[in-house]
């Protein structure tokens, strides 16, 4: 069986080790990832120092910053699209797809609220056939409305292939597409987007996380930074969406926007990663990162240029609007 991609383990384990916080009010909610991400799993994703805390005490392997960076990420992104999840089903969303799926666990963790819908899990055969062994090894009574499909995202045509696994254009659909965008080719974010847009029924939804323009440059200036992965990963960040104009840009593909929120933004922590003792999330180790990102050079400009920004790392929910969906009616 081939590997699959470094990048879909370590961030299943960082929601691991997010369902492991003691405080149950900021605790990661994916309580199967657990299950799907064990010691073969760890031992795929050994260059990021996240594979080594999973093995110590949680308290001490808090305190490395790459550590608790990715952690805090995950846990705002999860909590984020399940309730993005729940909202969609509840306004009557009867199709789910979740594009380049990973180790996601929602089809199972939602089975209740999912039962009357058609759920749909797209991804690279490799990561597929490992995620899909898994599961069956470590999950029974597997829910009946799912299907798999194994696409080749620079061959296949998504559309034909959603068609063929069961997707109807005329009912509304929740796309979730998580950690997905800043590894490919603007064109194929673009194309993707596209299709969304122009096969699904108005009123459907895609949730996604992205990275700006702003902190794709950030990254690559700073390629050693505490949110960076191995190199010999081969799985580097390539496509930042354009920081000065990226409602323009989710509108001209035919999404609305709506308002996209930063990681970083206020009402999101405090909603999501703000503990029983009024304290968010890793804010020791966060306050040392900062002061120790202060002495690297060219740091001033960088916070400037972020905080002129509103953040780097956005969470979003596009709509299709009817005037989208029409050509879905007609074509």
């Amino acid at each position: 069986m081939e590997l699959p991609a470094r990048t879909s383990i370590l961030v299943a384990a960082a929601r691991v080790f997010g369902s492991r916080e003691p405080d149950e009010t900021i605790r990661n909610p994916d309580f199967l990832a657990d299950k799907l991400i064990g010691q073969d799993e760890l031992a795929l994703i050994s260059g990021h120092p996240l594979s080594a805390a999973m093995l110590q005490p949680y308290a001490e392997a808090i305190q490395n910053s790459a550590v608790a960076g990715l952690t805090f990420a995950m846990l705002l992104r999860t909590r984020f699209i399940d309730e993005a999840l729940t909202r969609a089903v509840n306004n009557g969303a009867t199709q789910i797809i979740i594009l380049g799926a990973g180790f996601d666990s929602r089809a199972y963790r939602f089975r209740d609220l999912l039962a009357a819908c058609r759920l749909i899990e797209v991804d690279a055969a490799p990561t597929q056939q490992y995620k899909k062994a898994r599961v069956h090894a470590v999950l029974s009574d597997l829910p009946t409305n799912l299907t798999y499909l194994s696409v080749d995202f620079a061959k296949d045509d998504l559309r034909i292939a959603l068609r063929a696994a069961g997707l109807r254009e005329t009912e509304k659909t929740f796309y979730i597409w998580e950690g997905v965008t800043m590894y490919l080719p603007e064109e194929s974010v673009r194309k993707t987007l596209q299709l969304v847009a122009a096969c699904s029924a108005p009123g459907s939804s895609l949730v996604l996380d992205y990275v700006s323009s702003l902190g794709l440059d950030l990254a690559k200036a700073n390629p050693q930074g505490p949110g960076a992965f191995p190199t010999a990963w081969g799985e580097p960040w390539i496509f930042g969406v354009p920081v000065a104009s990226s409602i323009e840009f989710f509108r001209k593909l035919g999404l609305d926007p709506g308002v996209p929120v930063a990681m970083t933004n206020p009402e999101l922590i405090k909603r999501y990663a703000i503990g029983r003792d009024g304290t968010m999330y890793g804010a020791k180790v966060f306050a040392k990162m900062r002061a120790e990102a202060q002495t690297r050079p060219g740091s001033e400009d960088a916070r400037k240029a972020v905080a002129a920004a509103g953040g780097v790392y956005w969470l979003a929910e596009l709509t299709v609007p009817d005037s989208a969906a029409e050509s879905v009616q007609n074509g």
